[in-house]
């Protein structure tokens, strides 16, 4: 992708940036194509970067017991992150490759220091701050107060080809139940 290419896709991702702003965080941006199975962020490094995804998909997991738990799955046109990587702290969870993917990397100091000189990019970066503060609360409510049955209704309300794109496993482990739970709401879905 040329630059060119970069910024019409930035601009189509972006359509209330002027292109003056465009042009800034063009600058501090570049095109990726990476495998399924690649770490983007990984538990405990720091991580100067944060992407949009044009094709593809990842998965967010945190290590418990030697166990994978399934935060969160980001497909196009989605921008992916840690919090604690965009503050300059190790991260937490680490976020996977689950197909083979491209993205626009950003570099997060480099975006946040124009975001302090321009007033749209400010705007951009509060409001993608809040429509992650949003899914949180959102993820909070599904686990906390959804039965097993309706977190998987609402999964399969909000992103039916989910079960196409992710393994069953990540699936059970994002829902918060066993794959054999998972196995069993389904069936009484489909019948």
């Amino acid at each position: 992708m040329n630059n060119s290419e970069l910024l019409a896709r930035l601009a189509i991702q972006f359509p209330n940036l002027d292109i003056g702003p465009l042009n800034s965080i063009a600058k501090c941006s570049s095109y990726t194509e990476l495998k399924k199975g690649t770490k983007l962020i990984s538990e405990g490094n720091r991580h100067g970067y944060f992407y949009l995804v044009l094709t593809g998909g990842v998965k967010s997991y945190y290590n418990k017991d030697s166990k994978e738990v399934c935060m969160w799955f980001s497909f196009e046109n989605e921008i992916i992150a840690t919090t604690s990587t965009l503050k300059d702290k190790p991260s937490k969870e680490t976020i996977e490759l689950i197909e083979d993917s491209t993205f626009i990397i950003f570099q997060s100091k480099k975006v946040i220091e124009l975001a302090h000189t321009n007033l749209q990019l400010s705007n951009l970066l509060i409001e993608l701050w809040a429509e992650h503060a949003i899914f949180i609360e959102q993820r909070l409510y599904l686990m906390q107060f959804m039965t097993s049955e309706e977190r998987y209704k609402t999964l399969l309300d909000s992103f039916p080809e989910i079960f196409q794109r992710v393994s069953l496993t990540d699936i059970a482990s994002f829902l918060g139940i066993s794959r054999e739970t998972l196995s069993r709401i389904r069936n009484r879905f489909i019948l």
